[in-house]
C-alpha cells in the first residue's frame, strides 16, 4: 500500500447496488453489521475479530439504535398532484447514514508480530484521523469509531449520524455532495436534461363476459366452449398489445438514449459535477497534509501521477523514510508526554504526603515506571533536570511543594 486510502460514502436503510458487483448491495444495516462484525456482513473476512472502540460520542450499538429510532419517527409533509397535503414517513432511499473508511499502510501481521513496537505509531495516527474527522463534522453530530484488525491492512470505520438535521441527512456530511448541493441551489436554470415524452401504453382489450352456462348438458357444454375460446382469443389479443406497447417502449429507450447523449454534449459539464470533483480533490489534499504524509503515504498513485516503475519506487522509498521520521518523533513525543504525567503524579503525592524526599532522590511506593530508568536523550535529560529542582526544593523547604498557611497570605505583608 504506497498510496492513502479514506473513502467516504453515503447509505440508506434501501438496498442499492454496487457499481462494478452487480450481485452486491449495500444498506445502511449492511454497514452497520460490517462494522461490528456481525456474521452475516462478514463473510469477505477470513477470521473475523470483534472491533475495537475508539473515540465517538457513542459506541456502534447505540448508534445504530439511534438511527433506527430516529428513521422510523420522521414524518415529513408532502403535496399530492390534486394540491393537498400529507404526512408520510421518510422515504427508505434517503441517504441517513455517513461513514468513513481509513487504512494504515501498516499490515496486521507486521503490528501483532513486532512486540507493540508500531503501537505509539498506530495510536497517533489514530488521532490525527479523528481530529482532522472532528475539523470536518458540523455540530450535532453523533458518531463512533471502531478500528479492525483481522484484515490485510489495519484500518478504522466512522459512522455517523447528522441527528440536527430533521431529515438526517447524511448528504450534508460529504464533502463532494455538500459541494454539490451548494451549487445546485444557487443555479437559476437547473442543469438536469428532460427526457423526451415517455410513450403512453395502449390499454389492454377488455376482458370477455362469460356465458350463463345453462341447465342442459348439451348446452352447458356448447357455453363452455364458446366462453373458452372467447377467452383464448382475448389472451391472444392482450399478447399482440403487450408485444406492442414493448415495441414501442424499446424505441423511444433508444430515441431517449441518444436525445440525452446528444444533450450532454451540447450542454458541456454539469457546474455540480465540477463542484463534487473539486471539493473531492481538496478533501483528499488537505487529508493528506494532516495524516497521509505522516504515515509514508503518498497522495497519488503511479497512474494516477503518469510515473513510471522507477520513479514510483523512488517515491514509495522517500514516503517511507519520512514515515519512519515522523513515527520516531511521534514515538518520542508520546514517550515524553507520559513521563510529564508521571512527573505530575510525582508532584501530587509529595504535596499530598504519600511520597517524600531522602538523600537526594525521591521515594514514593509506587514511582512510575517510566522515571526509574531515564535514557541520555534530550526528553529525558529535560525530565531529569525537573526531577532534581524538586529534590532541591523539597530540601531546602520552598516552592509549590510546600502548603500555604492563611496567616501568611492574608497576614500585613512586608514593610
Amino acid at each position: 500500500m504506497s498510496y492513502q486510502f479514506v473513502h467516504i460514502e453515503c447509505y440508506s436503510a434501501a438496498p442499492r447496488k454496487v457499481k462494478g458487483a452487480p450481485e452486491q448491495v449495500n444498506t445502511a444495516e449492511q454497514v452497520f453489521g460490517e462494522a461490528m462484525r456481525v456474521p452475516r456482513y462478514s463473510r469477505h473476512v477470513d477470521e473475523p475479530k470483534a472491533p475495537i472502540k475508539l473515540d465517538g460520542t457513542t459506541t456502534l450499538n447505540k448508534l445504530e439504535a439511534l438511527w433506527t429510532e430516529k428513521v422510523e419517527a420522521i414524518r415529513e409533509t408532502v403535496k399530492s398532484a390534486k394540491g393537498t397535503s400529507y404526512k408520510r414517513r421518510l422515504r427508505r432511499d434517503a441517504a441517513t447514514l455517513y461513514s468513513e473508511i481509513h487504512s494504515h499502510p501498516l499490515s496486521v501481521e507486521t503490528l501483532t508480530h513486532d512486540g507493540g513496537r508500531h503501537t505509539p505509531e498506530i495510536k497517533t495516527w489514530v488521532k490525527r484521523v479523528l481530529a482532522h474527522f472532528k475539523i470536518r463534522m458540523p455540530q450535532g453530530v453523533e458518531w463512533a469509531t471502531v478500528l479492525h484488525l483481522d484484515e490485510a491492512h489495519v484500518h478504522l470505520h466512522i459512522l455517523a449520524i447528522n441527528v440536527d438535521d430533521p431529515k438526517l441527512d447524511a448528504n450534508k456530511l460529504h464533502a463532494g455532495k455538500r459541494a454539490a448541493a451548494e451549487v445546485r441551489a444557487s443555479c437559476e436554470t437547473p442543469s438536469a436534461i428532460c427526457s423526451l415524452p415517455r410513450p403512453i401504453p395502449k390499454p389492454l382489450p377488455p376482458r370477455p363476459r362469460k356465458r350463463a352456462l345453462g341447465k342442459r348438458p348439451e348446452t352447458i357444454a356448447r357455453n363452455k366452449a364458446h366462453n373458452a375460446a372467447r377467452l383464448e382469443a382475448w389472451r391472444t389479443d392482450c399478447r399482440a398489445v403487450r408485444a406492442e406497447n414493448a415495441k414501442v417502449l424499446a424505441s423511444w429507450k433508444e430515441e431517449n438514449r441518444a436525445h440525452l447523449k446528444a444533450a450532454r454534449k451540447l450542454r458541456g459539464e454539469v457546474p455540480e459535477m465540477v463542484a463534487y470533483r473539486a471539493a473531492m480533490r481538496q478533501f483528499q489534499d488537505d487529508y493528506h497534509r494532516a495524516v497521509g504524509e505522516h504515515c509514508g503515504l503518498l497522495r497519488d498513485g503511479p497512474r494516477k501521477a503518469r510515473l513510471t516503475t522507477k520513479q514510483h519506487a523512488a517515491r514509495k522509498a522517500n514516503a517511507e523514510q519520512m514515515r519512519g521520521a515522523f513515527a520516531e518523533r511521534d514515538r518520542r513525543a508520546l514517550e515524553f508526554a507520559e513521563k510529564q504525567d508521571a512527573v505530575a503524579k510525582v508532584i501530587t503525592a509529595l504535596t499530598e504526603g504519600h511520597a517524600q524526599i531522602s538523600e537526594g532522590t525521591i521515594v514514593m511506593e509506587d514511582m512510575p515506571a517510566s522515571l526509574k530508568a531515564l535514557g541520555e536523550t534530550a526528553e529525558d535529560w529535560m525530565i531529569q533536570a525537573i526531577l532534581d529542582l524538586i529534590v532541591r526544593a523539597g530540601e531546602v523547604g520552598v516552592g509549590a511543594l510546600q502548603p500555604a498557611r492563611d496567616y501568611e497570605i492574608d497576614g500585613p505583608g512586608v514593610g
